[in-house]
């Protein structure tokens, strides 16, 4: 299934490489005009301040897979096949044999296709133009040079085309014709796949790599080597394997992120726009906007119901792919994942106020190490797959499987992010939706306790008294902030940075102890500070969160200790709407307002650093 709908894809989709073609960097041109005549010397493509341009520009280049022998492409191809140059180490009379082959194969092509551009090469060096091209000094032996005749690219005409699939389909040819696998039809048989994927799209690679292959007798049906008993015909053989490179190295249709040890690659077929990708990844505003109006206005496309989506999660193993995952769904049910995924992690921003999406790169990002910058500077995620970074493996793709098939999260995902906000002391918007994600989507959480895990501040969530008690805590926490800042004292360390960790275990030991705090510092509200009426505000809403509890737990569950994690990162953004509200004049408000000057603890909560 996996190379029909590669190959369904491939002749639908305009962007798909053609057949024996790939995307390669060309170091060298050579303009020559229509008799053969050289217009100038080589021309160097590349740009070293240009990172696209490093070795050249990148251009569709004729290839199969080179062995041991002596195989020439048509028109680009290094220096020892176009001109004979002998690098080091080169043997000169193997070099002199690649030479001979590549005018050969230009000989058959200007035969062939003689209203191409194919003559004029011909003539090129029929002429002798050739010996008199020296190698640039800064030549080497794996550079590219490749053929322009009258400002046109020889290698991508139309005829250039046509005749190198016909060469290409017979090097790699088995001479063989039978029912192919994966058309069902009759057609000539390939011996081996005529392509590979290059390594750098196929992480754990050493070499380019083969989606199909076997070149040892154990590997193979009845101990037979090549395609012998899977007969694949030469048209889909070159189009799955095209068409699976095209969207590997395109980055709207696949996604890798360092460290991690797979590549993921998707596409859609029958017609659908919707983007997937831009939808969970890029956030896209049109394409979340669209699918969530959907279902209300009406107006799915019945387009959706006959489109699928597919995608394909490679990895590497010296020189063959490994597969190790493949997915086909419906568009419509797709989409019915990815709204159940924002219904399940949107979050408030504690800082803006606001109710934010998170993409999935930045929730696998939060999910690791973070590391406070020094002398109070921002701090940083650790890198994927850097030493220490203390997240779990392949996190990015089984957070993309639960956002777009609606999989199971990655195991003890909550512990472990529960552990990172305790040890880092840091809780922002990301940390945040993974746990009301993880809460929502918890195998044990009853439906109508998941239905209070609303994205902002539900009052009316009161049980477990775990989220009221960590409601107290945010409250205690701002008291504090409030009371030295009104007496303009530094405050080194905040009631949050030094009891939070401990209050996710125990929240009663933490905000009994602290009781006896609260009270010193409302009495420096009423007294000394002479701001009575703030004393009057946070005595009230401790009072009301406190009766609603018969109990602060003192013995934490892992869904317990998500749920005060939960409390207090939304009480704190509640509090901070209330200030914002005030400070428009569109909402009264007791609380004290915050300096102008206010800016996000990095320390605890704020924007990913």
């Amino acid at each position: 299934m996996l190379l029909q709908r590669l190959v369904e894809y491939a002749d639908t989709s305009k962007d798909v490489i053609p057949a024996f073609y790939a995307r390669k960097p060309v170091r060298w041109s050579l303009e020559i005009d229509g008799s053969g005549v050289p217009r100038g010397g080589l021309v160097d493509t590349a740009d070293k301040d240009d990172p696209h341009r490093k070795f050249g520009a990148t251009s569709l280049v004729p290839a199969v897979t080179r062995t041991a022998g002596i195989s020439p492409v048509l028109a680009v191809d290094n220096g020892e096949y176009v001109f004979g140059w002998l690098s080091e180490g080169a043997r000169p009379e193997r070099v002199a044999k690649q030479h001979d082959a590549f005018r050969a194969l230009i000989t058959e092509w200007a035969a062939a296709e003689p209203d191409d551009v194919g003559p004029a090469i011909a003539a090129f060096y029929r002429g002798g133009h050739a010996s008199k091209l020296q190698p640039p000094s800064d030549w080497s032996r794996g550079d590219l040079i490749g053929f322009w005749v009258d400002g046109v690219y020889a290698a991508d005409t139309s005829p250039a085309r046509r005749f190198w699939a016909e060469v290409a389909g017979d090097r790699k040819g088995s001479g063989l014709s039978g029912l192919c696998l994966v058309c069902g039809q009759v057609q000539p048989l390939l011996k081996t796949v005529p392509q590979l994927i290059p390594r750098r799209w196929v992480p754990g690679a050493t070499q380019n790599a083969s989606l199909v292959s076997m070149n040892e007798a154990a590997h193979g049906y009845e101990l037979q080597k090549s395609l012998t008993n899977t007969p694949i015909c030469a048209d889909c053989g070159l189009k799955f394997t095209t068409a699976l490179t095209g969207l590997l190295s395109d980055p709207l249709h696949s996604t890798a992120l360092s460290g991690q040890n797979a590549r993921l690659a998707w596409w859609v077929l029958g017609g659908s726009t919707f983007d997937p990708w831009a939808t969970v990844e890029q956030l896209d505003p049109a394409q979340i906007r669209n699918l969530i109006a959907g279902p209300a206005s009406g107006t799915e496309a019945t387009v959706d119901d006959l489109s699928r989506y597919c995608s394909v999660t490679v990895g590497g193993n010296v020189a063959r792919v490994v597969v190790r995952d493949w997915v086909e769904q419906p568009i419509s049910r797709v989409k019915d994942n990815v709204r159940a995924w924002f219904d399940d992690h949107r979050i408030v921003d504690a800082w803006t106020g606001e109710v934010v999406e998170v993409k999935v790169s930045q929730l696998a990002r939060a999910a690791g190490r973070f590391e406070a910058g020094r002398n109070g500077g921002p701090g940083t995620w650790t890198k994927f797959g850097a030493s220490g970074e203390q997240r779990p493996p392949d996190l990015f793709h089984g957070l993309l499987g639960a956002a777009l098939l609606k999989r199971p999260l990655p195991p003890k995902l909550l512990n472990h992010v529960i552990n990172r906000i305790r040890i880092d002391g840091r809780l922002d918007p990301a940390r945040a939706a993974l746990i009301r994600l993880a809460l929502r989507r918890h195998p044990t959480l009853p439906e109508h306790e998941r239905e209070r895990l609303t994205p902002t501040l539900n009052v009316e969530h009161k049980q477990p008294p775990a989220y009221v008690s960590g409601r107290i805590f945010a409250v205690m926490d701002d008291l504090q902030r409030t009371v030295f800042r009104v007496a303009d004292q530094k405050l080194n360390t905040t009631f949050a940075e030094r009891y939070f960790g401990r209050a996710i275990d125990n929240p009663q030991v933490v905000i009994v102890s602290g009781r006896r705090n609260v009270q010193a510092w409302l009495k420096r509200l009423r007294g000394p500070l002479r701001r009575p009426q703030w004393s009057d505000a946070y005595e009230r809403r401790l009072d009301d969160l406190f009766v609603q509890i018969d109990a602060i737990p003192s013995v934490a569950v892992l869904t317990d200790k998500a749920q005060f994690i939960l409390g207090y990162h939304q009480q704190r953004a509640e509090m901070r709407v209330e200030r914002l509200a005030a400070a428009a004049n569109k909402k009264k408000t007791d609380l004290p307002p915050e300096p102008d000057d206010a800016a996000p603890n990095t320390d605890d909560e704020g924007d990913d650093a």
